[in-house]
């Protein structure tokens, strides 16, 4: 059967040339562009060219709260006004935009001093992308109840789409804790691992240990035995009825196969 997808038409030439001054201050306003009355119109670009900038710093104000918090308003806006310019949107939909952050974080000189800000980044958008990701029922316990031990060590346990998690070697919990709650606790300087999910309405942010964290990881590509020796490697105490009945109980498993 022939492919229902359907291409995106190509710019034009002139609409090539629009599009790229938004972005691009030194560019001139693009022939062609005029007012009422046939008029130039160079000022009304300008404008409207400033606008989609602030636009676009605002939506990634919007995605990382956290960052605008630690560096400062005015470094931010500065600093998204880069990354605006180097990264313009994939999508129309601005849930989406922001995504190149955390890596454009590494590569920008101003910002080196604070190391862990591109995890923090990472960890804010793992955040944005727990929220939306789609809503899924919760196992029934009795699934994995009615397995026999034989079939246990295959089986395929299917997690929520909203969990992620987030390793560094900075204490990003923390950090990210500290910048947006009301929680002022020393921050440590030992690394941390955090578990994002929304199994209901509300985001929920753990700090698992390092098994838990394997296991789950090994549970998105891995049959439950291969996750639970992965999780005993580096945790040789890793509990697998206790684990499994957490994740049960949050409603962070929503099949069993």
């Amino acid at each position: 059967m022939p492919s229902s997808t359907v291409k995106p038409k190509r710019l034009n030439p002139m609409q090539t040339e629009f599009a790229k001054g938004l972005l691009n201050p030194d560019l001139p306003t693009p022939e062609g562009v005029i007012g009422p009355g046939g008029r130039a119109a160079g000022k009304r670009y300008d404008v409207y060219r400033n606008n989609v900038i602030v636009s676009l710093t605002e939506a990634l104000a919007s995605a990382y709260p956290v960052i605008k918090t630690i560096v400062g308003a005015e470094f931010f806006d500065a600093m998204a006004g880069v990354h605006v310019r180097k990264f313009p949107p994939k999508s129309p939909l601005m849930i989406y935009y922001g995504a190149d952050f955390p890596r454009f974080l590494t590569k920008f000189p101003p910002a080196a001093h604070l190391g862990y800000l591109p995890d923090v980044a990472r960890l804010e958008r793992a955040r944005r992308q727990a929220y939306h990701a789609a809503d899924a029922s919760p196992c029934a316990p009795e699934k994995l109840a009615g397995l026999d031990g034989n079939k246990l060590y295959d089986a395929r346990v299917v997690l929520h789409p909203s969990i992620h998690i987030i390793r560094s070697r900075y204490p990003v919990f923390s950090i990210w804790r500290y910048n947006s709650t009301d929680d002022k606790s020393p921050i440590g300087k030992a690394r941390e691992i955090t578990m994002i999910s929304r199994p209901q309405s509300e985001v929920i942010m753990q700090n698992p240990t390092a098994g838990t964290a394997m296991f789950i990881e090994s549970l998105m590509r891995d049959p439950l035995g291969v996750a639970m020796d992965k999780a005993k490697g580096v945790q040789p105490d890793f509990d697998l009825s206790s684990n499994l009945t957490q994740l049960l109980s949050a409603g962070l498993i929503t099949d069993i196969k």
